[in-house]
């Protein structure tokens, strides 16, 4: 049976279907007590982007199977990214030289 944080990853990456762009750098999220917080960490802010972005709050929402707290943070940045702390679940990272 799969833990609650495999689950949350499995219902993101289906959400995340046909969302991202060359413009997402990383996407995780980690659990803060009963929430889960989703970090999307974009290279420049982009208004279709950020439209995917709204769209993908309420597939991950509706693919729940109960109601659950959860929060996305958006991060703009160009600055080398390193890896997140273990407690964290990468969904996401492209690839950069």
């Amino acid at each position: 049976m799969l833990s609650f944080m495999q689950k949350q990853s499995l219902i993101l990456m289906q959400a995340l279907l046909g969302v991202i762009s060359a413009n997402f750098r990383m996407i995780y999220l980690q659990q803060d007590g009963e929430s889960i917080i989703v970090t999307i960490m974009l290279e420049s802010e982009d208004e279709d982007d950020l439209e995917e972005i709204e769209d993908l709050k309420s597939e991950f929402e509706a693919l729940q199977e109960s109601p659950i707290d959860y929060d996305f943070i958006i991060k703009i940045t160009d600055a080398d990214l390193s890896w997140p702390d273990d407690n964290i679940v990468v969904v996401f990272k492209r690839r950069e030289f």
